[in-house]
């Protein structure tokens, strides 16, 4: 029987592949981790304060996340060198602190209104200076950690690639994706939050007043504390089911303007700091 020759050439061939399947896996992972720190848990807590599309940003930031790190990854591994990976990598951390302001100030309410036309009547979110300064900060709490994740990409993978052991294959990915969710985690205080609490105190002020709409014995230091009174001039649109989303705010995100949606009525109630202050109706039936 005639034994096949040994083929350097296809070998080195099969490994490049392998490389950059690994290199593919490894930054879609990566950008994944920092959309599901970044909006997943952002969704999870606005959809439980009842707003409105709650996780717009998320499924939108997870696919254009996994897309830009997969590629950059997949190039890194196709090129080959360090210094080229880097580069991919910055480019990839402007993609992902574009897309950290640009979601929740230009995407999620553009798309807000495309699904719902009435809620994109009320919303006014006027762009100014601020937005490339937040750019600029989150590109700051980004670069460093991307730029560790794109300069150890081929070291490790190199070792990964090789070996034989789930573990050992495993542990950069895992590497990656625990430095992109810490990243994530810190972005998401720059505007998600700000947002996201605004929202959370309204939801929780509208409970308290739902929950005691028939009961004048109600807690009135906890009705002080909680601002029900913001709510009196609608007290009659107020429903258990509702629907909040953020319609205006101001440059330094302390006064935010909540739309809600009670059935077919939107009211828009003035929340500064945090604290609901007066509520008046835009539309009703």
């Amino acid at each position: 029987m005639k034994l096949s020759a040994f083929d350097p050439a296809s070998k080195q061939v099969e490994i490049m592949h392998l490389k950059q399947k690994f290199g593919l896996l490894y930054g879609a992972v990566a950008g994944l981790a920092f959309a599901v720190s970044s909006w997943g848990w952002d969704g999870y807590m606005l959809s439980a304060a009842h707003a409105y599309f709650p996780w717009i940003m998320f499924l939108v930031g997870s696919m254009i996340c996994a897309l830009l790190g997969g590629l950059s990854g997949w190039l890194t591994a196709r090129f080959q060198n360090s210094l080229w990976g880097a580069l991919f990598w910055i480019i990839t951390s402007a993609g992902f602190a574009w897309l950290m302001v640009s979601l929740p100030l230009q995407i999620n309410p553009a798309l807000a209104a495309l699904f719902d036309p009435q809620l994109g009547a009320f919303l006014n979110y006027a762009q100014n200076g601020a937005f490339i300064l937040r750019l600029g900060a989150s590109l700051i709490w980004i670069l460093p950690f991307m730029l560790i994740v794109g300069v150890t990409q081929l070291p490790m993978s190199e070792s990964a690639v090789f070996s034989t052991s789930s573990f050992t294959k495993v542990m950069p990915i895992f590497f990656a994706a625990t430095l992109m969710g810490l990243s994530g985690a810190f972005t998401d205080s720059l505007i998600n939050v700000h947002f996201r609490e605004a929202i959370a105190a309204l939801d929780t002020t509208i409970q308290f007043v739902v929950d005691n709409q028939d009961n004048e014995s109600a807690d009135p230091v906890l009705s002080r504390q909680l601002h029900a009174r913001a709510l009196w001039e609608v007290r009659e649109q107020v429903l258990p089911s509702r629907r909040l989303f953020v319609g205006s705010y101001d440059e330094e995100f302390g006064e935010f303007h909540v739309l809600v949606k009670f059935g077919a009525n939107w009211v828009d109630c003035l929340v500064l700091y945090n604290q609901p202050n007066a509520c008046r109706l835009v539309t009703g039936e």
